[in-house]
Parts: structure tokens; sequence; C-alpha cells
């Protein structure tokens, strides 16, 4: 599948929300998408859409300062997961954070999250600390990584 990336636009939040929900237990408020997908500066909200036919099959939002960024969220649409979109997300963060001269990438994660977690490590991500009982609803804790460049 091929895939391009452009900057998430205020008619694809309804989408990456419905993802977002469909994603997560605590999905983040369409109003806090748009902060990310209207800030310039220090945040962007991207969208990953695949090329034949338009259709949003994933997203990543990433806040940075300097030389260091968070992925704060990152998804891929239920019915194109275990195609390889998380890695080729990442792919795309690397090169974002390359161009804008980032050397170190930092998340977290459900524990639970088997299949992030082993996406994570199998790109390079080394697990720097753990946040005891951090998720709530279900309890969870939170697995911190971090990625250089």
């Amino acid at each position: 599948m091929q895939v391009l990336f452009e900057r998430a636009k205020k008619e694809d939040l309804r989408e990456i929300h419905e993802i977002e929900i469909a994603s997560f237990p605590d999905p983040w408020s369409v109003d806090s998408l748009w902060a990310f997908a209207s800030d310039e500066q220090i945040r962007t909200l991207v969208c990953a859409r695949e090329k034949e036919t338009g259709e949003l099959v994933g997203y990543y939002a990433l806040q940075y300062v300097m030389d260091e960024a968070e992925i704060a969220i990152i998804a891929v649409k239920r019915k194109f997961r275990r195609q390889g979109l998380g890695r080729l997300l990442l792919e795309e963060i690397r090169s974002f954070a390359i161009g804008r001269g980032i050397t170190k990438i930092h998340l977290e994660v459900r524990s639970e999250n088997e299949a992030a977690v082993h996406l994570y490590r199998s790109f390079g991500f080394l697990e720097v600390g753990r946040r005891k009982n951090y998720y709530e609803a279900p309890k969870d804790d939170a697995i911190l990584f971090t990625f250089s460049i």
C-alpha cells in the first residue's frame, strides 16, 4: 500500500476523532486534536492517507522543542492494522524529526498494549522507565521509551 502524509486540516478532525475513539480507552477530544493540527510552531498532527483512495488510514501527533520530540498519539485505523502502517508512521516521524534537527524522540505506551510495545522495541526505541498505575480505566502502567537519531 502506498501512503501519502499531510498535515491534518480542520475537516479531517471528525474522522481522526472516530479512529481515536475506536483505538483508545481515553481518547483525545476534537479540541485537543485541533490544538495539534493548528499549531505550526511546536506541534503537528499528520494524517496518513491511502494513495489510491485517499482514505485516512492513520495519524500521529507530535510535539517538539529544540532537539527533542514526544509522540503524543500514533494510531492506525482498525481495518488497516497489522499491515506495517505503524512502522511507516514511525519512519515518517523519524524523517520529520531529522528535518527539524531533532535527535531524541520520546513516547509512553500502556504496558498491556503488546503490539505497540513490540513495534517500538523493534524500531529501536529503548525502555527508559515506567510509571506505575499511570493509566486509568483500565488501570495500567506506562512504559517510557526513547529513540535516538
